[in-house]
């Protein structure tokens, strides 16, 4: 591995540095996102409208108190302040969002970043590396120094790529499984929101 990185020349550094945090953002996203779950299921939606209904608000609140789960954070927060009014939980679940949405962003948009700079990375060790074959050249010596700065040149380019394809794979599936969940998650804003209102329209 090292004559592997000192073939690739200084480029290769940084090269190495964004490859570990790449896998570093890779693990952890796929830790985090793997305790999600990426929906409601209408059967447990179903049993807080029916808790809601009876009056049981502590009981809603304790089959949403789940630690990993945004979505039940969310509706958590609205029946929290249930008792204040559909517009009052309506606020209390958009503050929550602002709040936890940007947590399950963390760190992709670093990975965004380094699956765009890594292949730029590459082509600058590409460059460096014809510009020593060009030196080696003009000096007229031996082939093995002339096959250093194409190997140079062509390890730096498949390195890059090798740390934007998968960089870059693994920003758009974890977006994917962001999106879903802010979508589904406000799906079930508007029920819940809806349901209390129509249980404070009874009780008016």
């Amino acid at each position: 591995m090292r004559a592997f990185i000192e073939q690739g020349g200084v480029v290769m550094y940084p090269l190495l540095a964004t490859s570990v945090i790449v896998l570093a953002i890779i693990i952890e996203r796929f830790f985090y996102f793997s305790r999600i779950k990426r929906e409601i299921p209408e059967k447990f939606m179903q049993q807080v409208k029916e808790n809601l209904k009876q009056g049981e608000t502590q009981e809603a609140l304790k089959l949403l108190k789940k630690p990993h789960n945004p979505m039940c954070s969310v509706l958590y927060r609205g029946i929290l302040f249930r008792e204040e009014g559909y517009i009052e939980a309506e606020r209390a679940m958009e503050e929550s969002k602002m709040v936890l949405f940007p947590r399950m962003e963390r760190h992709l948009g670093m990975l965004h970043f380094i699956g765009y700079i890594s292949p730029s990375l590459g082509l600058l060790g590409t460059v460096t590396g014809m510009i020593k074959t060009f030196h080696f050249l003009s000096l007229n010596v031996e082939s093995q120094q002339l096959a250093q700065g194409i190997s140079e040149a062509l390890i730096t380019t498949a390195f890059g790529l090798s740390i934007s394809i998968p960089a870059l794979a693994a920003y758009y599936y974890f977006m994917n499984k962001l999106e879903y969940v802010i979508k589904h998650t406000e799906k079930r804003e508007l029920e819940l929101i809806h349901y209390i209102q129509k249980l404070d329209d009874r009780h008016a």
